[in-house]
């Protein structure tokens, strides 16, 4: 009886969650507000803080959803005016957010994030070791401009494809020529029942084995155990190579995921002296230790599941290369054909983006009372790094995505009528593949954060943390 109470429970954990925590912890502003109306504001806020941490943690709703809390919660319980709530869900970090999605948006469009994590495999060879560290290093670089998720569905149905070749011939399959067909460029979640690490090699939509048996009595040789143990484990490894290296790519850029820009929204806030931290701080702070932590996690990750011996397994030891798995990915890498004009027009306006952001302020230049770079010709503090990401965001809407017809623009092979053609970007596509909900979610995380003090409770904790003065830094770092 007991267990199908938990059982039911459990299936209903998010409407309890949604309906429990609002309910244990609304004493907190109602005793406040009767004993000690001094301290009403910091118990509201405090209120607020642990629905938010609640609801983030369990999902009681979307995440985005629980990041216009502080919309309804705080103009209500008097914590802040709405008209003040309402400015942080579009500040100049988010816009500068918005404005880098913008371009990788772009990016996926022109299916120009496959083309360079395709180029990367191709160098680093075939080899599992090899493979994996390839994979890791194209998924960290592409994490480092356009979203985590994207990322990861975007390689992983590649890495199926490409473990698939790899043991192809451990399950008795010729090498004829692969036929499979790379997709994923989709900004969509990776639905990871799809992968059967348990088992054979995945087959993805995006993975098609079109060998067909000669004869209905023509039976697959079995696979030892040895050689199943370790395709599994590669299996495992290669996709935890994609997630690790994922999240490890996005710290190297201020827009590679939505924390850094908290962080450097809140060093502003709480040191209000400070010269803040720009797109090229950021980046060499970080650049450094995200090489670091790749390379350790490709060790890691390689020597646990591709074995801590490299005999047989790299190049320099004489190996054995396994040609089906490089076939797969020359033959997808080939199927994109030459760079097209929207390719390089992409390319073009990433690059300019990435020089606007890191000559707009060289602060290690002294030039008196303006900075040396690019904004040294405007007034000092109105050009950000949003105002170079939303300069290139628009260019993409009016940047033509083909040659122009008109005049000498026109090709002599070119008999359509002279007219328009279609920008690099479009709003449909922006539409389709945005993620809004990052928007709302750092906005939410903001308005909390300056909830948290304008009521007066980061301050009150502050107090309370100072009793801790006497302990070891890193104690208190720990705690």
């Amino acid at each position: 009886m007991g267990y199908n109470v938990l059982k039911e429970l459990w299936a209903f954990r998010k409407s309890v969650i949604f309906w429990f925590i609002p309910i244990a912890a609304c004493p907190l502003p109602i005793y406040f507000s009767v004993a000690d109306d001094d301290f009403y504001k910091q118990a509201a806020c405090a209120f607020v803080v642990i629905i938010m941490a609640f609801y983030w943690m369990f999902e009681a709703v979307p995440l985005a959803v629980t990041g216009l809390i502080p919309l309804i919660l705080f103009p209500v319980m008097g914590i802040q005016p709405s008209s003040d709530v309402s400015k942080n869900y579009l500040k100049d970090t988010n816009v500068l957010f918005l404005g880098g999605l913008m371009v990788a948006v772009a990016i996926e469009h022109v299916n120009l994030h496959k083309r360079v994590a395709l180029r990367v495999l191709l160098l680093v060879g075939s080899q599992p070791r090899w493979v994996m560290l390839g994979f890791m290093i194209a998924t960290a670089f592409l994490s480092m401009w356009i979203s985590n998720t994207a990322t990861t569905a975007m390689m992983t149905p590649i890495g199926a494809a490409v473990l698939a070749e790899l043991y192809k011939e451990e399950d008795g399959q010729t090498d004829g020529d692969p036929t499979q067909h790379v997709q994923g460029e989709d900004n969509e979640a990776v639905e990871l029942e799809g992968i059967d690490v348990e088992g054979k090699p995945p087959v993805y939509d995006a993975v098609a084995d079109n060998t067909e048996h000669e004869t209905d009595t023509q039976k697959q040789p079995a696979i030892d155990n040895k050689a199943s143990s370790r395709r599994q484990s590669m299996q495992k490894g290669l996709m935890l190579c994609i997630a690790y290296a994922a999240n490890i790519g996005g710290t190297a850029t201020l827009t590679g995921t939505g924390p850094n820009l908290i962080v450097a929204e809140q060093m502003g806030i709480l040191f209000k002296d400070s010269p803040g931290i720009d797109f090229a701080t950021w980046f060499f702070f970080a650049a450094p230790g995200m090489v670091i932590t790749l390379i350790l996690a490709w060790l890691w990750l390689s020597t646990l599941y591709a074995g801590c011996s490299c005999a047989g397994e790299c190049a320099c030891c004489g190996g054995k290369k396994r040609k089906g798995a490089e076939n797969v990915i020359r033959k997808a890498y080939d199927e994109l054909g030459p760079i097209t004009f929207a390719e390089g027009a992409v390319i073009f306006h990433f690059l300019l983006l990435v020089l606007l952001w890191f000559f707009r302020e060289l602060q290690f230049v002294d030039l008196g009372e303006k900075q040396a770079g690019w904004t040294y010709f405007f007034n000092t503090g109105y050009v950000t790094d949003a105002t170079a990401a939303i300069i290139i965001a628009f260019a993409l809407f009016v940047f033509p995505s083909r040659p122009p017809r008109f005049l000498c623009c026109r090709s002599k092979d070119d008999v359509e009528k002279p007219g328009p053609v279609p920008a690099l970007l479009d709003w449909g596509t922006i539409h389709k593949k945005f993620p809004w909900d990052i928007v709302l979610l750092i906005g939410g995380a903001f308005a909390l954060a300056d909830g948290v003090e304008k009521s007066g409770l980061s301050l009150w904790l502050g107090q309370q943390f100072s009793k801790l003065a006497g302990i070891q830094p890193w104690i208190i770092c720990m705690i």
